[in-house]
């Protein structure tokens, strides 16, 4: 599993707990520059020899310029069967039993996997985000992620299935371009190699605000990287903290009780305390737990068409 943080000490050792527990065998981690005590769980979990750690000083647009393809080769170097690319706050939910058996389900020739992303709603109160966002979007519609098998030749701009392909260019010769046809033939000389499977083995459970500290720190580390800059919404969310009217925006995303009760009643968000459940039964890798121990419940409310 590849991934980049940056400020994501809140969430960070249960993402990897998780995952490690549903059958990650190795994290390749690259720190931008944290300074809430992310680099310092990333260092135990380095000593522990199942984190390669890269420390990168520059935001979003550095790693941008090669970075996430450059930690995808680490992987691939190392030996990875499958990389998997994540986020501190996702938490990528099989359909059913863990990664390993999620991924082992994807035959040949396919190459990569698409994970269709749901969120869960901000909800008020203190402690475990896992203990309070019980209840998500009933849909999996956000824009998916991706895990593919691992290639020396990956090339990428970004950790969505579009933004990945394996050797030279993506959009080379391909014969189903209407002007490029000349005769009933459906194949290509140099195909892909990272063929998308049809199927759906594995969503991702989004946790984007979690508290307001969080919130706070996540605005700040978009604006530094210029992201509150490109259309009105973000313009307003940079006014609000320049302001210091930033608490307003946070308590506008939060829902209440009534809130959510009225979202089920619509059909909009369900809840889905699975999530919750399998979390808990992970054991912390740190005392020994191994990879691979859990796997979500029969019921684990993963993606389908229908979910689309």
């Amino acid at each position: 599993m590849v991934y980049k943080v940056r400020d994501e000490a809140d969430i960070l050792e249960d993402n990897v707990r998780f995952h490690r527990a549903l059958g990650v065998d190795f994290f390749v981690i690259v720190d931008t520059g944290s300074t809430d005590g992310t680099l310092e769980i990333l260092e135990r979990y380095e000593r522990a020899g199942f984190v390669r750690l890269e420390r990168v000083q520059g935001g979003i647009h550095d790693m941008k310029r090669g970075g996430e393809e450059e930690i995808t080769r680490i992987a691939s170097e190392m030996g990875a069967d499958w990389v998997i690319h994540n986020d501190a706050d996702e938490f990528w939910w099989p359909a059913v039993g863990n990664l390993k058996d999620a991924l082992k389900s994807v035959g040949e020739p396919f190459g990569m996997v698409v994970a269709p992303r749901t969120e869960f709603v901000t909800r008020p109160g203190e402690g475990s985000f896992a203990d309070r966002m019980t209840v998500r979007e009933a849909r999996f519609r956000r824009p998916a992620k991706s895990a593919h098998r691992a290639n020396p030749r990956i090339s990428l701009r970004g950790p969505h299935p579009v933004e990945i392909w394996a050797g030279g260019s993506p959009y080379r010769g391909l014969v189903g371009k209407p002007v490029l046809r000349t005769g009933a033939e459906h194949r290509e000389d140099d195909p892909l190699e990272l063929l998308i499977a049809p199927t759906f083995p594995v969503g991702v459970l989004h946790f984007p605000v979690r508290s307001f500290e969080q919130y706070r720190r996540r605005v700040e580390i978009a604006r530094d990287n210029g992201q509150l800059e490109r259309n009105p919404d973000a313009r307003a969310v940079r006014d609000a903290y320049e302001e210091g009217r930033l608490e307003e925006v946070y308590e506008r995303l939060t829902l209440d009780d009534a809130a959510v009760a009225r979202g089920i009643d619509e059909g909009w968000l369900v809840e889905q305390t699975g999530f919750r459940d399998c979390l808990a039964a992970c054991p912390d890798p740190l005392a020994g737990g191994e990879t691979g121990t859990v796997g979500t419940p029969p019921d684990g409310d993963g993606p389908t068409l229908d979910d689309l």
